[in-house]
């Protein structure tokens, strides 16, 4: 095991293998649960509850029971080397509570005022029991273990609406990484207590150590609570020996997570929201990622439970392919998360969704601290302008041929590295440490992963990109980070800016015509007849001039792009994919029926088919006068920010169409809710859910809207008037129109 975690710094200094999960409480106990094999232990430790101080006013008054160095004591103090103006006290207790209570009882005495919470204090700096846990233990998770050691469980609820308040479960599909699958049912009400009970047995009699869903946080765990109150059960999914239930994890986020004892629950919806994907769906994600299995079924949401009551065997099919593609998900998006949990002193569940920065760079950096005895940086100062970020430039706007994507890979590490650039806050030098180590081990799992070496190479090496690029964007973070140097962030920026224009000006010195550049890359359009073999040939010449460990690399070839705005194109490739990027193509709140036109039209655009853009805008509105659609692909997903009780408290000064909608029929809802709404001929927005396989869609409304808000996304790839004639509802052509076969794609300097 030593060998496999040679640094402290990186790994901890506590080599324990097979933890796969922690419970700990400011009362100083810490519940361990670990493998090995098929064999889980319970541990129970104690630790001394701590918290980092300036100095020691708000405990003063404790008087002679705060001990100096000791660890018997129920308070105890330890001064550690640090400039003034740092943290140079380490509060320990032997009840966390007790701590709090003091610190919070001094600070009301001094400040002659009512303060509830640590974090409304300067000058001092903790963390949650199980992080302070595994700072001072120096544990991390899942060490010695592949992904597929611990036991993964998946589960998925079929519902018949999207809240348990106006709904119930009919089933649920389960499976686990061990080869076992299963379909839970209830197709009367009344058995709906009986099923959930069977959920909570699988649960404790497959053990799992971490139980994994696709929006598990946002949706199936709140709603099996919602059932599982309605009918009085107790919802425990957590291993005998820990506190019982499911609560909510208070991490300050306004979206709900989620966790037990002796299980991690995760969403891979978390990691998914960190890639740059046109949606986070799970059936959407799956195909892109080529995971749906070949013969699946899909099913509008809505149109689930009612298709139940007529074909229970192809609904049960669909469930059991949803968690069987969340298991294969999972291993695709949450691979860095847990090659992580061997690095960060943090629990493996809040690790999908936590900051790179301070989520898990800080952490470690701390843990560093804790065990050296050194004080944490107090308030940072620094100079009062403003933090300058990287450089962006939009060069061109419009339809541009044979583009190259160069990718400048990993400019700021590299940077940091070759600059020495750290935070001044940090004497003992972990930052840079942590930087120089992780990029060594990333690049020794990346040559490992390349040559198809057995391990799980891949995932470590992009944990650590991961950690590695958030470098740069910790020291520029201001009050947000422990360690954050607004000086040093300045000068990678300033760096960064020189290496970017001294990338550019080599480009343009080669003929190429730039489109987009910032610090993660270049596009650019190259003159007719050059080859690929050119292009790599141009990226090479550009990249010898770069400094050490600055790369530039060649990262793709398109026949053309569609220049929107600064990360907002679409690319066709040479194989005939369109890719795009940005809010402006593709969001949540897309309708179908705008998606669909806008990809074929953004094909015939982008291959320089203008009258086929007009056929396909011509056909797309014959099919909305014809209602071809349903109303489910006419309809958009919104969320739901507001609670009925927050609306009804402005609706007599602003009333808002997607909460009228749920409103007049007296529907109730969740803030965070996202709800399928389309507008209804003569009524407006209405939920979809009332009848999405009809066509009562207000046909005026859709005719419009394929013109404001998709056409229009078209509209810096031609001329005006060319837009205008178009995009024309009317069939005669006008006086001066061109023929549609004499229009050319165009572009223009940004």
């Amino acid at each position: 095991m030593a060998s496999s975690f040679p640094d402290p710094l990186l790994f901890g200094h506590d080599l324990t293998p097979g933890i796969v999960s922690v419970h700990a409480d400011l009362s100083g106990r810490a519940l361990v649960w670990r493998r090995e094999g098929e064999q889980v232990t319970l541990e129970r430790a104690r630790f001394r509850p701590w918290l980092y101080a300036r100095d020691l006013t708000d405990v003063e008054h404790l008087g002679s029971r705060l001990a100096w160095d000791s660890d018997q004591a129920p308070f105890s103090v330890r001064a550690l080397p640090g400039p003034p103006g740092s943290l140079r006290h380490l509060l320990t207790a032997q009840d966390g509570h007790a701590l709090r209570q003091a610190v919070l009882s001094g600070a009301v005495r001094r400040l002659g005022r009512q303060v509830t919470s640590l974090h409304d204090l300067r000058g001092y700096y903790t963390v949650g029991p199980a992080e302070q846990y595994l700072m001072a233990s120096g544990r991390t998770y899942f060490k010695g273990m592949g992904f597929d050691d611990p036991h993964r469980l998946q589960f998925d609820l079929e519902t018949t609406s999207l809240s348990p308040e106006t709904g119930r479960i009919f089933m649920v599909a389960v499976s686990d990484n061990r080869s076992f699958q299963t379909v839970l049912e209830a197709r009367r009400t009344q058995q709906e207590p009986a099923l959930i009970q069977q959920l909570l047995e699988i649960i404790r009699q497959r053990d799992p150590d971490i139980i994994e869903n696709h929006n598990i946080m946002a949706f199936d765990l709140p709603f099996l609570m919602g059932r599982a109150q309605v009918h009085g059960l107790a919802l425990n999914l957590g291993r005998p020996g820990g506190p019982p239930g499911v609560w909510r994890v208070q991490d300050g986020r306004s979206s709900p997570h989620w966790a037990c004892a002796g299980r991690e629950i995760v969403d891979t919806i978390d990691a998914v929201r960190r890639l740059d994907l046109p949606s986070a769906s799970l059936k959407v994600v799956s195909q892109l990622f080529g995971i749906a299995p070949k013969d699946r079924v899909y099913i509008e949401g809505a149109q689930v439970a009612e298709l139940y009551r007529t074909d229970p065997a192809t609904v049960r099919k669909y469930a059991l392919q949803d968690v069987e593609e969340v298991e294969a998900l999972a291993r695709r998006v949450l691979a860095p998360s847990f090659a992580l949990a061997q690095m960060a002193p943090r629990p493996y569940h809040r690790l999908p969704y936590a900051g790179t920065a301070t989520g898990m760079l800080e952490p470690m950096m701390v843990r560093a601290y804790l065990l050296a005895g050194h004080a944490l940086p107090g308030e940072s100062s620094g100079p009062g302008s403003p933090h300058r970020g990287g450089a962006v430039h939009l060069y061109a706007e419009g339809v541009l041929p044979r583009v190259v994507k160069a990718d400048i890979a990993s400019m700021y590490p590299s940077l940091i590295r070759e600059g020495r650039i750290g935070p001044a806050c940090d004497p003992l030098g972990v930052f840079l440490h942590l930087m120089d180590h992780l990029t060594a081990l990333r690049l020794h799992h990346k040559a490992a992963a390349k040559r198809g070496e057995p391990g799980e190479h891949d995932a470590m090496q992009r944990a650590m990109k991961l950690v590695v690029n958030s470098g740069y964007g910790y020291l520029g973070a201001g009050s947000l980070a422990l360690f954050a140097d607004r000086t040093a962030a300045d000068r990678i920026t300033r760096r960064g800016r020189e290496v970017l224009h001294q990338v550019v000006n080599a480009l343009q010195e080669r003929g190429v015509t730039l489109i987009e550049a910032d610090t993660d890359g270049v596009f650019f359009s190259t003159p007719d007849g050059w080859t690929e073999a050119d292009e790599r040939q141009l990226i090479a010449e550009v990249d010898a001039r770069l400094p050490d460990g600055v790369a530039l690399e060649f990262d793709g070839r398109a026949q053309a792009m569609l220049s929107h705005e600064i990360k907002n194109y679409a690319l066709l490739r040479y194989d005939g994919r369109l890719e795009l990027r940005g809010a402006a193509f593709e969001s949540s709140r897309t309708e179908a029926y705008g998606r669909a036109f806008l990809h074929q039209a953004l094909k015939c655009l982008l291959s320089g088919d203008v009258p086929g853009v007009r056929e396909v805008y011509v056909q797309t509105l014959r099919q909305l006068e014809t209602r071809t659609f349903t109303n489910a692909e006419v309809a958009s997903r919104m969320r739901l920010t507001k609670s009925p009780e927050q609306y009804a408290a402005t609706r007599s000064t602003r009333k808002e169409a997607a909460y009228e909608a749920l409103h007049v029929l007296g529907r109730t809802w969740r803030a965070g809710e996202r709800v399928m709404l389309y507008h209804r001929e003569g009524h407006g927005l209405t939920p979809l859910d009332t009848n999405p396989d009809s066509r009562d869609y207000d046909v005026r409304h859709y005719a419009a809207a394929l013109v404001s808000a998709y056409a229009t996304r078209l509209r810096k790839a031609l001329r005006p008037e060319d837009f205008r004639q178009l995009f024309d509802h009317s069939a005669q052509p006008g006086l001066f129109d061109q023929p549609f076969e004499a229009m050319q794609p165009t572009w223009t300097s940004a």
